[in-house]
């Protein structure tokens, strides 16, 4: 089945569409992450380390992961250890991913 584009119009008050360069706000740069860190890993990252948890009998919730830095640090250490290494391999990834954002700051 095909995707269905609905193409509303436009408010005749709007301003012409600027470029993506444009739009961005030097401002926000490096302020995407909580607390002003950087972005520690992407959502399609987290689920598909979600999913490979899964093949472990474990369930985790991806989006809980960006935000609750206590619990994404427990998963990826548990699946850092885990004898699946795809699992391994992205748990120590996103655990790197971490480290640099600086997420890991205060945890023990």
């Amino acid at each position: 089945m095909a995707a269905m584009v609905i193409d509303l119009p436009r408010s005749p008050h709007a301003q012409p569409a600027a470029t993506a360069e444009e739009a961005f706000d030097r401002r926000l740069d490096g302020l995407l992450g909580l607390g002003g860190l950087s972005v520690s890993a992407k959502l399609d990252e987290l689920e598909r380390f979600a999913r490979l948890m899964q093949t472990q009998g474990a369930g985790v919730e991806p989006t809980r992961m960006l935000f609750d830095m206590a619990y994404a640090k427990h998963l990826l250490q548990w699946a850092r250890v885990s004898p699946c290494a795809p699992l391994q391999q992205l748990a120590e990834q996103l655990h790197a991913q971490y480290q640099r954002a600086g997420h890991w700051l205060g945890l023990h």
